[in-house]
């Protein structure tokens, strides 16, 4: 009788032992945190390429801008559209980045390189955003100059000359209006760029 109790007794805990091992491995595998794989930096790659790309799209617009000729209405518009489009890019970008703040609380290889010129190339666009709101400025002062020149010189025209550049005066400044405000878009853009990118830098470190 003793035999069977001592028996029963070893089954028992033999069975508890083999139920604390059987859920082990589960236990252990819920705790595992998920990795990222290692080609993570394909991310950022792909958000470092389109930020070179702007900058490279960002450089044709200061070019086209930075002119000490009159720039016809049709130019002003074709300069303010590239600057929304670069400022629509330049969003979407700062979107890709802060998908990325994740990746970086648990570096991998590259990620903090990667992190560091992201962030140089965003201060770099914002400088050139800068200046092209610098420039933006300093053909709306020219323009005023000229239409106050034009004004003067068209009393001694013709009313058809004169009705021609006024036309082309009020043309200049709707132009010049509109790349003001595109050009505060995309400084405005840059800004939350910058903000982003630093933050991605200082949590890859």
């Amino acid at each position: 009788m003793k035999t069977k109790i001592l028996f029963s007794a070893g089954l028992i805990i033999l069975s508890g032992l083999g139920l604390a091992f059987a859920d082990s491995p589960a236990k252990n595998q819920a705790q595992v945190p998920e990795l990222r794989p290692e080609s993570e930096p394909k991310e950022f790659k792909g958000i470092l390429s389109k930020l070179v790309r702007q900058d490279e799209y960002l450089d044709e617009a200061i070019e086209m801008l930075d002119t000490s000729g009159r720039i016809s209405p049709d130019k002003i518009s074709a300069a303010g559209l590239s600057l929304k489009i670069i400022a629509g890019n330049l969003d979407s970008v700062s979107a890709m980045t802060r998908n990325e703040f994740a990746a970086v609380m648990r570096p991998g290889p590259h990620f903090s390189t990667y992190a560091n010129a992201i962030f140089s190339y965003s201060r770099k666009v914002n400088r050139k955003a800068e200046r092209v709101n610098l420039l933006a400025a300093r053909m709306a002062a020219a323009n005023r100059k000229s239409a106050m020149r034009d004004a003067v010189s068209s009393r001694k025209s013709s009313s058809k000359t004169r009705g021609v550049k006024i036309t082309r005066i009020l043309e200049e400044r709707k132009a010049l209006d509109s790349l003001a405000a595109d050009a505060r878009a995309l400084r405005s853009s840059t800004r939350k760029l910058n903000a982003t990118s630093k933050w991605l830098y200082i949590a890859a470190q």
